[in-house]
């Protein structure tokens, strides 16, 4: 059995009791992957999970499939569409948002939010993900309540229980040249351990006031422990004299190294972690504890780095003040009044739930 069929069998192990829709008869079948034995929407099941896993078994999506003809990535949407649409009506689905500018506004978050969230009867099902630490979005999190709630950090590399910091990935060993590299050019760098922020040097007071401005905590030391490293993060100003051959240093840095990405992740900001450090990680996790398939999920954010996000989850939508970059991708936009946005997409989403 190939590692993407053994994937798909233990996806389907765990959530076919799930769906109601099945017959027994068809559960065991697909358990054993007997497709031509599958009644109609049992091939459906097991499509979506086909669609959505690649040669590795990693959980993929319909958005990655350009390279299909228009007739297929047609069929694979409708796959999508119907499965997406089965779980939406059998399971009450979570909220997963971004922090910075989608639940925020240019570091503001509105009275309507905050009165709107704090009385949600089912708060639980609101995770927020960030690409920042957990310390950083603590303003939020107690504004709205959520210090019990699950919440995902550093790009999916961090999950946070009741406060509790757990390490999904990190990029590890990687992290002592990528520091030494970029510090000979010399770039203003900073590392995050899982709870925060450490200093590779001084950093200039422009980087320090963009450091600052989001509300990133962060400690001085010594002698940095590269182990710990979940990414590594530089500055580059739009109108430094430099920029573009700082730019052109890191694509040729990133390109040495297959199984590093390189993300702008505001704008003067970029950062380097290892590809399988994505917030579409957590969705799945946290999905799970909660008892939910990962795509009865709705998604909002507004930069690249919640690219990821919005591939994973069932629904997904970017504010209307997301990037050019990420609005190309065609998910829907929320309305324009950013200071309901967000509450209005939880009402419609919730309208006629029962308490169960």
């Amino acid at each position: 059995m190939t590692v993407k069929e053994t994937t798909i069998r233990n996806e389907l192990k765990h959530y076919i009791p799930l769906d109601d829709k099945l017959s027994q008869t068809d559960k065991k079948r697909l358990l054993d992957l007997d497709y031509n034995s599958l009644g109609e929407w049992a091939k459906t099941v097991y499509d979506y999970f086909y669609s959505h896993v690649d040669e590795c078994g990693n959980a993929i999506s319909i958005n990655q499939f350009f390279d299909l003809t228009d007739c297929d990535h047609e069929y694979y949407k409708r796959v999508d569409k119907v499965f997406i649409d089965n779980l939406f009506a059998m399971q009450k689905p979570l909220f997963f948002f971004d922090v910075d500018n989608t639940l925020t506004d240019g570091g503001f978050l509105s009275e309507q939010k905050i009165d709107f969230i704090k009385n949600f009867s089912e708060k639980h099902r609101i995770i927020l993900t960030t690409g920042k630490t957990y310390d950083s979005i603590r303003v939020v999190v107690d504004a709205l309540e959520l210090s019990g709630n699950y919440a995902s950090c550093l790009n999916g590399s961090v999950l946070v229980d009741k406060g509790e910091f757990i390490p999904l990935e990190k990029i590890g060993s990687y992290s002592e040249d990528i520091v030494r590299y970029f510090d000979s050019a010399p770039f203003d760098t900073v590392v995050y351990y899982p709870d925060n922020i450490r200093l590779v040097k001084p950093l200039s007071e422009r980087s320090l006031a963009h450091l600052t401005k989001y509300s990133e905590a962060y400690f001085e030391e010594e002698k940095l422990d590269f182990d710990k490293v979940v990414k590594v993060l530089f500055f580059i100003f739009d109108d430094e004299p430099d920029r573009v051959r700082k730019e052109q240093m890191v694509i040729d840095y990133v390109q040495n190294y297959p199984e590093l990405i390189c993300m702008r992740t505001s704008e003067n900001t970029y950062e380097i972690l290892k590809k399988t450090q994505h917030k579409g990680n957590t969705v799945k996790i946290i999905s799970k504890l909660l008892g939910n398939h990962y795509r009865a999920t709705i998604g909002v954010g507004d930069s690249m780095n919640d690219s990821p996000l919005l591939s994973h989850v069932g629904k997904p939508y970017v504010v209307a003040s997301a990037s050019d970059e990420l609005k190309s991708f065609g998910y829907d936009e929320l309305e324009k009044n950013r200071d309901v946005d967000v509450v209005n997409l939880i009402k419609n989403y919730t309208k006629g739930e029962k308490d169960e």
